[in-house]
């Protein structure tokens, strides 16, 4: 019992925990204000799975970590603008632009890691640079925090601090309030002389840059590779986190964290000979669980909405 205890609340599962959150944290913050506008994408497996191929390849040619992370965000930003253009330029529609983007991505990728360093399936070289884990001395003192939260990449604090400064811009400043009242009423913003076009660009971009940071941490957490496929439903779970959230960065971050606890689990479980493929379910029936409470909770309230009108 003592040591089913220990693996639910070790700070080795908690730990683990909060690496694996960072890039689904990233990408669902950035993706919170472009629902905010009112612009549906279902396209963050794309984002992330082409982000985390440019930050290896960036990170092999420079031998930089950060200019990796460059590269990612670059294309992240570069894959946004070409969402927006069909989507809003052309009128495509979100729902058909994201998919063919998601099995583009695979394929593009695919293509990309045969050409350009000429295998098949992954790539691994010393060449591409790591970041390295950053200690906080102040953590020392603090035996259980110190061995969560202390000598984590800066990605992983980069991920709780935007979940903060995200909130702050969305609810605490004019930016984040027009924003909002796009999503909520695009006719009323536009009358009062909100630049719709201009402010759904600006969420498309803010997704891309937090989608290209999310996509990043994947090769450079430590890894050194990059492998077809290699964000594996993870943007699948931040769009889960965001529509559930509702675009609330703190909730989004909270439920993140809630897929990537799960995940955590798989690894510390299978010292007990559980199957590793159904440990590997356990995040996404997670999502399925969280989606589930969500709609519920929408039912109940119905009720009430209708009563009092």
């Amino acid at each position: 019992m003592m040591t089913m205890l220990g693996i639910l609340f070790g700070s080795v599962t908690w730990s683990a925990t909060f690496r694996l959150s960072t890039p689904i944290i990233l990408t669902s913050v950035g993706g919170s204000f472009n629902k905010h506008t009112g612009v549906f994408c279902i396209a963050f497996e794309c984002f992330m799975l082409s982000a985390a191929f440019f930050a290896a390849w960036g990170s092999y040619l420079t031998g930089s970590p950060y200019m990796g992370t460059l590269f990612a965000i670059l294309a992240g930003l570069l894959l946004a603008a070409i969402f927006g253009m069909f989507v809003l330029n052309f009128k495509a529609n979100p729902m058909i632009v994201s998919i063919a983007m998601n099995f583009g991505a695979w394929a593009v990728t695919t293509l990309l890691l045969t050409e350009i360093f000429g295998v098949r399936g992954y790539f691994h070289s010393p060449k591409i640079v790591n970041f390295s884990p950053i200690d906080i001395p102040v953590l020392r003192e603090i035996p259980y925090i110190n061995e969560v939260l202390n000598n984590q990449i800066i990605l992983v604090y980069i991920a709780y601090i935007s979940v903060v400064v995200g909130t702050i811009i969305m609810y605490k400043t004019p930016f984040g309030l027009r924003l909002r009242t796009i999503g909520i009423n695009e006719i009323g913003a536009q009358t009062a002389g909100v630049n719709i076009l201009k402010y759904k660009w600006i969420g498309l971009a803010i997704m891309g840059i937090m989608s290209g940071l999310g996509g990043a941490y994947l090769p450079l957490s430590g890894l050194s590779m990059f492998s077809e496929n290699m964000s594996s439903g993870r943007g699948f779970l931040a769009f889960a986190a965001i529509l559930v959230s509702k675009g609330n960065p703190v909730k989004a971050a909270l439920i993140s964290i809630l897929f990537a606890y799960t995940n955590a689990l798989t690894f510390t479980l299978t010292s007990y000979g559980i199957p590793s493929q159904l440990l590997q379910m356990f995040p996404f029936i997670a999502v399925i669980i969280v989606l589930m409470i969500g709609n519920l909770r929408n039912l109940s309230l119905t009720p009430v909405i209708e009563a009092s009108e």
